[in-house]
């Protein structure tokens, strides 16, 4: 994978069970440990695990992941930076047209340059009620950046990202279980009341 791959050596780069538990109960109590990984070793294998198949270091993951509803995702210049390790990346530019932001990625595939453009704008924002959320009422353009970027990078690299999306985008996702209605009929039920309406009867 290029330059990333390239980054793996080092001497904190776990190569056993036993190097990444010793890797991650040192990390756990290090203050350079991210807040969400503190006092987890058990979280920061997981993750380092995880990094490896996508190519990033050990220490990188650390700084550009976060676990959002039960799975991993990274920051979107992490992401960024991934991509263009990759040794078949070529070039890629953002921009904003008024209130949409743009991004367009280049890969060499085949032999062939394959040009990747993705949007967000403000409009789709709002129409998916994000908006109103923290983060979009401070940082639209970012938000809205980090969105255009998230679905191109998805598009022209599904083989380097594994299907992983950017954190600014998971945690747009709700986190609550959708509520179970209980539908087992009561005893005093009529079963014609659901095709019919309450207060039909049933003709012998």
């Amino acid at each position: 994978m290029g330059e990333v791959a390239a980054k793996q050596s080092g001497i904190l780069t776990p190569t056993n069970m036993t190097e990444a538990m010793q890797f991650a109960e040192t990390m756990a109590v290090s203050a350079f440990c991210p807040k969400a990984f503190q006092g987890k070793p058990a979280d920061i294998v997981v993750a380092v695990q995880w990094a490896s198949e996508v190519g990033l270091a050990p220490l990188a993951a650390m700084q550009n992941m976060a676990v959002i509803n039960g799975k991993p995702s990274l920051y979107g210049d992490g992401m960024m930076a991934l991509i263009t390790g990759h040794s078949e990346y070529v070039s890629h530019k953002e921009w904003r047209e008024g209130d949409e932001a743009f991004c367009t990625i280049v890969r060499m595939r085949f032999g062939e340059k394959v040009e990747t453009t993705r949007s967000f704008s403000l409009a789709d924002a709002k129409l998916a009620g994000l908006t109103g959320k923290g983060p979009w009422r401070s940082y639209p353009k970012r938000m809205l950046q980090m969105r255009a970027r998230g679905f191109a990078a998805r598009d022209a690299f599904p083989d380097a990202l594994s299907g992983v999306i950017i954190k600014e985008e998971a945690q747009d996702y709700p986190t609550g279980e959708p509520e179970m209605k209980d539908i087992t009929p009561r005893p005093d039920d009529n079963p014609m009341d659901s095709a019919f309406g309450k207060g039909a009867k049933q003709i012998d």
